[in-house]
């Protein structure tokens, strides 16, 4: 390996112009002009299931519109245009799913198309739109009297029970979620402590045993700030046994001064001292601006809203079901339209071929966006995708026996804050199977994966990946494991950055190929500024690095052992994985010729494994099984330089190196030949509003300091304006913008009262934000 030493630099990744691998992109227009020779069908909130679906008298409902389509074609009548249902504005409350099925399919030359009409809003809303002005100051002093000092006076309820509204769900069951509230598109927090972050487990007592019904019962460090009077459907949600799987354990007892806690049942890891988790669901800690509590036994809601509730749009989501199911249905397009606010997940595809979901905005759902389980062809293109409870697309499909590709893919998609209810395993894009491919997709903020893949010959390519792996260890941002036969896999030009360091106990990733995971191929990948490795590989084998671009990395690469032994669970599991596919049959020796022998061929050792043309900027060694994999492997012509200007004569700027404005000189380094930067990311016009983030919704204010500091993620909007309950904050003088960060000025500050002031920030694209300024006296 060519070493050159140098000092570390800041780097901020732009994009630059190449070419490289070919990978088929599914641009859609957001609304094209509708075929010749087809059928035009209308539905309107006005609208009439009597009518003749014109665009003078439209259909009240989408089943309609469906059952006239399928009359069609059914009497051999549709054009061969086939048909496009126009949807007009408006927010449709579904009260059951809409189903698709295999008779009402179109053809290649004549799909079925339904969309929203001439870029009209149109919604389809699985929850309730509660009235402001029903809500109530609290009176039942029963109630005032567990509500804590910060809430007292700010705290107003609503009675769900006299709006008809009874199915409260159940808490603790990620994939059967419980209603959640809205307010401006923003999850309220279930009243939780602490507020941020965490407490953690002192002593584990009592071992839980699940067969004699018994759970834990442990020890807890920190102080409560409050005094409960019950814990009746009190949760916690916690990293019990590892920093990579969080679950949820509800209480069956607490002792608060001597802070002890006994739980119904065990966790999915065995609970460990130290491990991190927090309180949720108490009224007795509905203390903040934006938290919520729900009384299950009689229907009573209680807000502490985050700005006048005048001023508010507050939505609960009600419907548990998948809001679209299409089921064997082929040649469908749904476009255009809005889903959001349901329990559930909004489209489950099964089957089928050559669906398309595009420019849809999926947002506020406690399932998955789309999740495709078999089909060919079947794609989600151009679409937004954000506050999920769980993640936003599964691509299943394809056939491991005879090795045929799905052809399944997530192409051009903003995807962002996912996971928020199931923190963990509930990735950006999970791929299973068979061929399919994941492009030029944008993922950002989450606390866990934003790819997880299985099975083999799937592409994941030109994705831009940003600002997750949040509060996990032993993750990464793509990630696999545990396979030896999950062979053919490619992980090329793709854009990793600025996932920072934790102070877990194990580290975190750009790319993990974990437990032996072979057979992959890691090629022009740019991964700038990652805390920890930008690859990890854990003891697999013939897997390639190859003209990558690593800058400020804490290692470039990192070799895990792992050391599994015959009779171990995890050495069972791996093998295992052999029993499930014909790896030694005729398509699968020709498709991957060294692994019908791989059982003679000392499979724990990591051998055949290639680094080759990297270069490496500011980052940490390789580190790890170095010795065993360089003895085992090809390792040849890496670059270690401390600064890029030891090998080009880049332009820097005060933000950092721009790639954009040094794409030609850049290309002049022979190990970045051919990587095309200019591609990466998203590449499709049309795609509905980006929304921003805060990344810390609290910041702490001490009477007498300077200022008080909220970092935004603005995804290509401004900020436009900033209010507090009184009225709008003027800019330069009351708060100041530098660069993404709002900065909150000590002139307005020190006019604040004790305690936490919401503040809402608007922004020109997408739905608000809101945060809270904590303001303290010194001590």
């Amino acid at each position: 390996m060519r070493m050159v030493a140098g000092l570390k630099i800041l780097m901020a990744i732009g994009v630059m112009f190449g070419s490289g691998l070919s990978v088929p992109s599914v641009h859609t227009a957001a609304a094209p002009a509708p075929a010749k020779h087809q059928a035009m069908l209308y539905v309107a909130k006005n609208g009439s299931d009597a009518n003749d679906g014109s665009k003078q008298k439209p259909f009240a409902t989408l089943e309609k519109a469906r059952d006239v389509i399928r009359g069609m074609i059914r009497n051999h009548t549709l054009p061969v245009g086939g048909a496009s249902v126009l949807i007009r504005g408006g927010e449709y409350r579904l009260s059951r799913t809409f189903e698709l099925n295999e008779q009402d399919s179109g053809t290649t030359d004549g799909p079925i198309t339904y969309q929203a009409y001439n870029g009209e809003k149109v919604s389809l809303v699985g929850g309730d739109t509660l009235n402001p002005s029903e809500f109530r100051p609290v009176t039942d002093p029963e109630v005032l009297g567990r509500i804590p000092q910060e809430g007292r006076g700010k705290i107003v309820q609503l009675d769900l029970k006299s709006l008809d509204i009874t199915d409260y769900g159940e808490l603790g069951n990620n994939l059967a979620v419980a209603p959640e509230l809205w307010v401006n598109g923003n999850a309220m927090t279930l009243a939780r402590w602490p507020n941020t972050g965490f407490t953690t487990v002192d002593q584990v007592v009592d071992k839980a045993d699940e067969a004699a019904g018994k759970g834990y019962t442990f020890t807890f460090k920190d102080e409560m700030p409050h005094a409960w009077q019950s814990f009746r459907d009190a949760w916690m949600l916690g990293y019990w046994g590892n920093d990579w799987f969080a679950n949820d354990l509800q209480i069956k007892s607490i002792d608060q001064v001597q802070k002890r806690i006994e739980t119904f049942k065990g966790s999915s890891y065995a609970m460990k001292a130290g491990q991190r988790f927090y309180f949720y669901n108490v009224l007795e800690e509905l203390d903040r601006p934006g938290e919520w509590y729900l009384n299950r036994e009689n229907g009573m809601l209680y807000l502490y809203p985050p700005a006048p509730l005048n001023s508010i749009k507050i939505q609960l989501s009600a419907f548990t079901q998948d809001m679209i199911r299409m089921d064997h249905v082929s040649n469908v397009t749904l476009r255009g339209m809005a889903l959001e606010v349901s329990r559930g997940n909004a489209i489950t595809m099964t089957g089928g071929g050559n669906n398309l979901i595009s420019h849809m905005e999926i947002s506020k759902m406690g399932g998955y966006a789309v999740k495709i389980d078999g089909g060919q062809n079947n794609g989600v293109s151009g679409c937004s995708i954000y506050s999920m409870g769980n993640g936003g697309v599964i691509l299943n499909g394809g056939d491991a026996a005879t090795l045929t590709a799905a052809g399944n893919y997530a192409d051009n998609n903003d995807i962002s804050n996912y996971a928020r209810i199931k923190l963990t395993y509930a990735s950006a894009v999970e791929i299973n199977g068979v061929g399919n491919r994941v492009t030029h997709n944008k993922m950002h903020n989450a606390p866990h994966f934003a790819i997880q893949f299985r099975g083999n010959d799937h592409t994941i390519a030109y994705n831009e990946i940003y600002d997750v792996v949040k509060e996990t260890a032993d993750a990464s941002a793509i990630y696999s494991g545990r396979s030896f036969v999950w062979r053919g896999n490619a992980i090329n030009y793709n854009y990793i950055h600025d996932i920072k360091a934790s102070n877990l106990r194990v580290s975190t990733a750009a790319i993990y190929l974990d437990d032996y995971m072979s057979g992959v191929e890691m090629r022009g990948n740019v991964i700038a500024d990652i805390g920890k490795q930008a690859f990890k590989l854990a003891n697999g084998r013939e897997n390639v690095v190859e003209n990558n671009l690593v800058i400020h990395a804490g290692n470039a690469i990192a070799f895990m052992a792992r050391n599994y032994k015959p009779g171990e669970k995890n050495y069972d599991s791996l093998m295992g994985k052999f029993d499930q596919v014909p790896y030694q049959g005729e398509i699968w020796s020709k498709r991957y010729p060294t692994l019908p022998d791989i059982l003679n061929d000392e499979p724990l050792l990591p051998k055949r494994n290639v680094v080759r043309n990297n270069v490496f900027v500011g980052s940490g060694p390789i580190t790890g099984e170095v010795e065993q994999n360089m003895a085992l492997g090809t390792f040849e012509n890496n670059i270690s330089v401390g600064k890029l200007t030891e090998l080009v004569p880049v332009d820097g700027t005060a933000g950092g190196l721009q790639l954009k404005r040094n794409a030609e000189t850049l290309s002049r380094i022979p190990e970045l030949k051919g990587i095309p930067f200019g591609e990466m990311g998203l590449q499709a016009s049309g795609l509905p509003p980006a929304q921003s983030a805060v990344s810390a919704a609290t910041a702490a204010y001490v009477r007498g300091g300077d200022q008080a500091e909220f970092q935004m993620s603005l995804n290509g909007n401004r900020l436009v304006s900033v209010q507090d309950e009184s009225g709008k904050l003027r800019k330069e003088t009351d708060y100041t913008l530098e660069g993404s960060v709002l900065v909150l000025q000590k002139a307005y500050l020190s006019q604040l009262s004790d305690g936490p002031q919401p503040l809402r920030l608007t922004f020109s694209a997408g739905n608000d934000a809101f945060v809270t300024v904590d303001v303290h006296s010194q001590q």
